[in-house]
């Protein structure tokens, strides 16, 4: 085998990597070394926004490493599996996203209700906090599905001819015909690996804004669910 050949490789797989996230400061209520007369009302929604906003960060995560590991512009069943998984995961971050909204805003209603007026603060910025972290998780995941939708476009048109622009539909669609190239009027898809490799970076720096917000949150967390 050609030793500069194996160098390349080597080269290219440490450039191509997304660098490793850093792990979240935020953890399950708790579950941590401090935790002192919690709110047994509270906690359980606190703790269900916070494994969503966790369990959305390990996705965009892997997200990420198959927008770089994958290449689009082939026709394999390594490809297809690939997208496959990318749409579980867009499904799976609108989801999970969606359902820690909801317990934020359980938190947010209990938070109307308490009386002392630093508790009702402290319990409210930190359900802020995780709503700010959930939204930009949610908005991933829409833009995730948004590029699938494009890369599903450009792969029908290339298939009918390559030659050939074809017009999408411009009717918006919801649901799972969102997949079909009719679904959004998007601009043409050139090159689909430079642009997953794109969004495979900008999901890393907006990753890191996620992080902020879950720091944020992990400083309020145990005061906000005390005092009962």
């Amino acid at each position: 085998m050609d030793v500069r050949f194996v160098v390349v490789a080597i080269l290219w797989s440490a450039v191509a990597a997304p660098a490793g996230a850093l792990p979240s400061a935020l953890h399950p209520i708790g579950r941590g070394p401090n935790t002192v007369g919690v709110c047994g009302n509270v906690v359980v929604h606190a703790n269900s926004a916070i494994d969503a906003t966790l369990h959305d960060d390990q996705t965009i995560e892997r997200s990420i490493e198959r927008l770089h590991s994958l290449d689009f512009a082939s026709s394999t069943p390594l490809q297809h599996d690939g997208v496959a998984e990318l749409r579980r995961l867009s499904g799976d971050l609108a989801d999970t996203s969606a359902h820690g909204t909801s317990e934020v805003g359980r938190l947010r209603n209990y938070a109307q209700r308490i009386e002392e007026e630093r508790q009702r603060t402290e319990l409210s910025v930190f359900a802020d906090a995780l709503a700010s972290a959930l939204d930009r998780q949610q908005k991933m995941g829409a833009d995730l599905n948004r590029f699938l939708v494009r890369l599903t476009y450009h792969e029908m048109r290339q298939e009918a001819d390559p030659s050939k622009v074809i017009d999408p539909d411009p009717r918006p669609s919801v649901g799972p015909e969102a997949f079909t190239p009719q679904a959004h009027p998007a601009e043409r898809l050139d090159d689909p690996n430079e642009e997953a490799r794109a969004t495979a970076a900008d999901f890393s720096t907006r990753l890191a804004d996620v992080r902020r917000d879950e720091s944020h949150a992990a400083d309020l967390s145990e005061a906000a669910v005390g005092g009962c």
